[in-house]
């Protein structure tokens, strides 16, 4: 094999770490083990260090970038620019630097167009000096790995801080995007739209309210930080530049959020100095992109492939799945790559799958399918993904998996392509759990004043006055799906025959008096003091007075306490509703599984299963008892998990904590209405908390356990 050059010369180092790149990768496709870019790029890497620099030396680079539509985004600039034999690019999606590495390696001397992992755009933009970033979009992703978006969003600003030698190419209507684009000197700004806000609603750089203006176009912030004007703009499926001039978008990729995807590649394909009608008809021929959107033959069956990864995502794709009656099949995992917590299928409305056929597949098939019980929606489990296919007896599907899930059907269709089953596996029950849709959601609370005066005791066997579930700032507090544990609670009330009304209890507005059961979730640090402040006056601590039950989970667990810290580190007042403090733990972030047995003391009798991502330390004072002791994991970092006083409860546990522990879900039930909940059949959730205290105490899991700074 002959050594790559590039147009800059390589040192002997860098020439022996390009082959050796080059020889790995291939020696890895020829033994079936994968791609081979990472494990290429790693060795190469690792031979100099230096080497994506000297790769990229003297060539012209654009960096793509985002949670959502990297992949796809690079494609489609790819092809604007002549296609993949005249660019350098990592089209399998290896997006760290291994990954870069082994793509430059293997295209010596042509420009490149690469995407990048959020995480990792401050270094390949300083060893690359490209002459273009694109900033597609960032919303809540793998937070276990990548980190709270503000955060990403914070780093975007720190690495295009002084970029003056290229342009940044970004989503105007992103306001996380806008912020984290606003230090570079020159930005290229595009209204590619957003559907997901839930990221945005709090202004990150001055903790206030976002406001977005009516009918999607427009946004703006108290401190001055808005929607800037775009010089391209997607209009339907026209692109209109400043000009108004309109041109026709006319894609093979299906969808929304194709289009979106297309007009970032546009302008960037513009500022590198494609023609415009050129780059949109080379864009035009894009069918499928690493075998999303393609349609495969299983057996007797054909799917189309779909890729969704979080809940941005998923609002993006249930547009598209919208109107069809095809079953659908999903596959989810929970590898490094997906993030280790699928707490994040609780922000997907799953809700808009109901009347149609679901199969949960994938390694953590059980978490999705407690999640279609709680949505309403009929579905099975099978664990194998090809037999999924065949499942529900159609001759057409829609598949969607997360990352690992998708990249492992087609790996194991690629095997077998079209080739029958020997054996066709029977046919799963499908499961119809309809009292779930029953109960009322409303985003406005139907009251702003009145009876917390008067202590609202409801039965379950009432029937007639509503038991009233606040999930409290689901916009501030709901960054890790822990607004699901509302859904979970009325639902179980509603299953039992009592009338529910469950409030999304939105900041900014009055909080409703009278609730039954307060529910607050984790959310980012400056959010978590927007919801302190505004709570401090609300009539949360009357409602307790007055026999209200409570439960805060993370940042909710902490402001319930006594005081905690902002971003800084600096002590902040809490509500005082327990008897706890939280500072800033010693060392890095606790992030992954918690498993905990309750004391002998506690209310709750049965193990809690979770995950956890915090950096919080908290200290139990005397008015106050730990929920349970550690078994693995952090808590409170004492050796003990959770703290509760009367009616008031809080927790580390996400998943959501009430979905894996349904006896805590109930407990609560108990303390607000009275009276001891009839059994249900929770043999969903019984699989899912047999798989998951299974796997915290298997040695595998323990390797990897996460914690990140």
């Amino acid at each position: 094999m002959t050594p790559p050059a590039t147009t800059a010369p390589l040192t002997g180092r860098a020439r022996a770490a390009a082959w050796a790149t080059l020889a790995v990768g291939g020696l890895s496709r020829r033994l079936k083990m994968g791609s081979g870019s990472v494990v290429g790029g790693r060795v190469g890497l690792a031979l100099e260090p230096d080497l994506l620099a000297r790769l990229g030396r003297g060539r012209t680079a654009a960096l793509v970038t985002g949670t959502n539509g990297k992949t796809t985004t690079t494609r489609l600039l790819v092809s604007a620019l002549g296609g993949t034999g005249r660019v350098a690019t990592n089209a399998v999606g290896s997006n760290l630097p291994a990954g870069l590495a082994a793509a430059l390696a293997a295209a010596p001397g042509l420009r490149a167009v690469l995407e990048v992992d959020e995480g990792y755009l401050g270094r390949a933009k300083e060893a690359l000096e490209p002459e273009v970033v694109v900033l597609l979009n960032l919303s809540r992703d793998q937070l276990d790995r990548v980190s709270e978006v503000r955060m990403v969003a914070g780093r975007f600003r720190e690495a295009l801080a002084g970029f003056d030698d290229g342009t940044v190419v970004a989503n105007a209507d992103d306001p996380l995007v806008v912020w984290g684009a606003s230090t570079a000197p020159k930005v290229y700004w595009v209204g590619a739209g957003q559907l997901w806000r839930s990221d945005a609603v709090g202004c990150p750089a001055c903790d206030g309210p976002v406001t977005f203006e009516p009918g999607g176009v427009g946004w703006s912030s108290g401190c001055g930080l808005r929607r800037p004007d775009p010089v391209l703009s997607l209009d339907g499926d026209d692109v209109v530049d400043a000009a108004g001039r309109r041109r026709p978008l006319r894609l093979s990729l299906p969808g929304r959020f194709n289009r979106a995807n297309a007009v970032m590649a546009l302008a960037a394909a513009e500022v590198l100095g494609v023609d415009m009608a050129g780059a949109l008809s080379a864009m035009a021929h894009v069918g499928d992109v690493e075998g999303r959107f393609s349609v495969v033959t299983s057996g007797t069956v054909q799917a189309r492939l779909l890729l969704a990864k979080n809940p941005a995502g998923w609002t993006e794709l249930l547009d598209l799945l919208e109107g069809g009656d095809e079953p659908v099949v999903i596959g989810i995992n929970a590898r490094i790559a997906d993030g280790h917590d699928p707490s994040w299928l609780w922000d997907v409305a799953f809700e808009r799958l109901a009347g149609r056929h679901v199969v949960a597949t994938g390694e953590r098939a059980r978490d999705l399918a407690v999640r279609l019980r709680y949505a309403g929606v009929s579905h099975a489990v099978v664990d194998d993904q090809l037999d999924a296919l065949a499942a529900s007896g159609a001759r057409r599907v829609e598949y969607v998996g997360n990352y690992t899930a998708f990249q492992d059907l087609r790996r194991r269709l690629a095997e077998r392509p079209g080739r029958p089953r020997q054996t066709e596996p029977p046919a799963p029950v499908l499961r119809a759990f309809r009292p779930a849709a029953a109960v009322p959601v409303a985003r406005q609370p139907a009251e702003t004043t009145g009876s917390a005066g008067q202590k609202r005791r409801r039965r379950l066997s009432d029937g007639v006055s509503a038991l009233r579930v606040v999930v409290v700032h689901p916009d501030l507090l709901g960054t890790y799906g822990d607004a699901g544990n509302g859904r979970v609670v009325a639902a179980r009330a509603a299953w039992r025959g009592a009338s529910v009304e469950l409030l999304l209890a939105s900041s900014g507005r009055p909080l409703p008096a009278a609730g039954d059961l307060y529910l607050l979730g984790g959310g980012e640090d400056g959010p978590e003091l927007q919801a302190g402040a505004e709570l401090a006056s609300s009539p949360l601590g009357q409602a307790v007075a007055q026999g209200a039950v409570m439960l805060g989970v993370c940042a909710g667990y902490q402001l319930l306490g006594t005081s905690f810290p902002d971003a800084t580190g600096a002590s902040r007042p809490g509500l005082g509703f327990l008897d706890v403090r939280t500072f800033k733990g010693p060392g890095r972030r606790a992030v992954g599984e918690l498993l905990a047995e309750p004391l002998a003391s506690s209310p709750l009798h049965e193990a809690l299963t979770g995950f956890e991502n915090h950096s919080g330390h908290t200290q139990l004072g005397q008015q106050v008892a730990p929920l349970a002791n550690v078994r693995h994991g952090i808590g409170n970092g004492d050796g003990t998990e959770g703290a509760w006083s009367g009616n008031v409860f809080g927790t580390y546990l996400h998943g959501p904590v009430l979905a894996r522990n349904p006896a805590f879900a109930d407990l609560l039930l108990a303390r607000a209405t009275g009276e001891a909940p009839l059994a249900l059949d929770d043999d969903e959730e019984r699989a899912l908390r047999t798989e998951r205290l299974g796997a915290v105490q298997h040695p595998a899991w323990r390797r990897v356990r996460v914690r990140r700074p």
